[in-house]
This record gives C-alpha cells, sequence and structure tokens, in this order.
C-alpha cells in the first residue's frame, strides 16, 4: 500500500509540474514541484535505499519531460538527495520542517546556477538573482505546502499504545 502512495504522489507532483507549473513564468523563473519533492522525501524518509530511489525515479521522469540536459538534471537529483539525507540529522535541535526550507533554497539556488554555467560556459551575477533566486524561493513555497501534505499522508508517525497492566 506504501509503494502504491509513492508512485501515486510521484504521479501528481508529474502532472501539477507539466500541466500547471511548467507554464508559468514569474520573474524569469520556473518554479519545480519535483525538486521540492524529492527534497521533502529526503528529509522525511527513514530509509536510505528508499529516499534514493524515489529520488532516482522523480530525476529520470523529470529529466525525460523537462526540457533541460538529461544526464545534469538526473545526476543533481540524485546527489542532492544522498547529500539532503546525509545531513538532516544535523543540527539535532532542529525540526524538519526549517531544514526542508533551507535544503530546498539551497539546493534549488545551486541547481539553476549550475545548469546555466553548464549551458553558457560562464557565470553571471545576473543570473543568480534573475533566474536562480526567484526559483528557489518558488520552490521552497512549495516545498513549505508539500511538507505538511506528504507528512500527513505518506509519513505519518503511528502512535504507540501503551500497555496497561492492573
Amino acid at each position: 500500500m506504501r509503494n502504491f502512495k509513492i508512485f501515486l504522489w510521484i504521479f501528481v507532483i508529474f502532472l501539477v509540474q507539466t500541466v500547471v507549473l511548467s507554464p508559468i513564468h514569474i520573474f524569469g523563473a520556473v518554479p519545480s514541484a519535483v525538486l521540492a519533492f524529492v527534497m521533502c522525501v529526503a528529509i522525511l524518509e527513514n530509509e536510505f535505499r528508499t529516499a534514493v530511489i524515489i529520488s532516482g525515479i522523480c530525476a529520470v521522469v523529470m529529466g525525460a519531460i523537462g526540457g533541460r540536459n538529461f544526464t545534469e538534471i538526473t545526476l543533481f537529483y540524485a546527489y542532492s538527495s544522498i547529500i539532503v539525507f546525509a545531513a538532516r540529522k544535523r543540527p539535532r535541535y532542529v525540526g524538519n520542517f526549517p531544514k526542508t526550507i533551507v535544503w530546498t533554497f539551497i539546493m534549488s539556488a545551486i541547481l539553476e546556477i549550475l545548469l546555466f554555467v553548464i549551458r553558457e560556459m560562464t557565470l553571471d551575477v545576473s543570473v543568480i538573482f534573475s533566474d536562480a533566486l526567484p526559483t528557489a524561493v518558488f520552490n521552497t513555497v512549495i516545498a513549505v505546502i508539500l511538507y505538511p501534505i506528504l507528512k500527513k499522508t505518506l509519513y505519518k508517525e503511528e502512535k504507540k499504545k501503551k500497555l496497561l497492566i492492573a
């Protein structure tokens, strides 16, 4: 049942990405619900293998559907998921929700900057302000919306029943 929910979520995220978000260009930025979903899964998932498989599936499908270079987008999504999964426990006193916000913003900005550098073979400061930062902000907003929904539907914690002995 859990695997069905995961594939249903992936299908819904890609449907929203291709139908709703792809035509949107706000300040020159195209939001990515898939990257926000991958970051949320990397932080919420307890098993490394499952987090990498989910991000790998999202990466391959995003690379195939998206208009960007397949290899770079696939490698970035996979590596970003591994990095976020490995670093998600630090710092311990901060909850997962703020970590999701920070990691989504950082990885979105890095992705846009790297893709520009790979395409143009140069780095322009105006790209950071006109493309990378707006995209990172919009992806972070999507992650803020996705995180509580994912936590309730896919990663709900079961309450442990206490055994009362008389």
